[in-house]
């Protein structure tokens, strides 16, 4: 796809301990953006849980990842404490990312038979739904370039709807080959 605004490198983000950061201070090098729904989202956590287990390749690629969400800080702060991601999961309460990036939030996206093929799988791997705080948001992931440009974007069509991360790591790839 095509660059996504610049703008983006200006959004200030909070970190799970309160403190604000400038995503753009944030990304030095080709960054794998994954935007939960919020970090109680059963799927969602199963997916920075996969990211977290190949972050050995994303960073043998050159690359680092980070998580941005509406989520609860302490949600952030267990995932990382608890459930060992171990990338940063900074929190985006004005969903400044989430305008930026064009990820829509719908009112029907509980019906979506794929969301629950999704929760299923994500529980069929040991996953347990937090407390829901944004039910019409739809998940995303970004590929940012070093000046946190958005390069390559997947919006989410359903809850739990994220690339898979060989195809996502190709991005990087390529990014890297640029």
């Amino acid at each position: 796809m095509a660059a996504m605004s610049p703008a983006l490198a200006e959004i200030h983000v909070q970190t799970a301990a309160g403190d604000e950061a400038r995503l753009g201070d944030l990304v030095d090098r080709p960054t794998i953006l994954v935007i939960p729904r919020y970090y109680g989202c059963l799927p969602c956590r199963d997916y920075l849980r996969q990211v977290s287990e190949r972050l050995g390749e994303v960073e043998d690629a050159g690359a680092a990842s980070i998580g941005v969400s509406v989520g609860a800080a302490h949600q952030a702060r267990w995932l990382a404490e608890e459930q060992g991601i171990r990338f940063p999961l900074l929190l985006d309460p004005e969903r400044r990312v989430y305008d930026a990036l064009g990820l829509p939030r719908k009112w029907w996206v509980t019906l979506n038979p794929r969301g629950w093929w999704n929760y299923a799988r994500a529980i069929a791997r040991g996953n347990r739904q937090g407390r829901i705080i944004e039910p019409n948001q739809l998940p995303g992931l970004a590929v940012l370039d070093a000046e946190a440009n958005a390069v390559w974007i997947h919006r989410g069509r359903a809850l739990g709807d994220y690339p898979k991360l060989d195809r996502v790591l190709a991005e990087v790839a390529r990014l890297g080959a640029e």
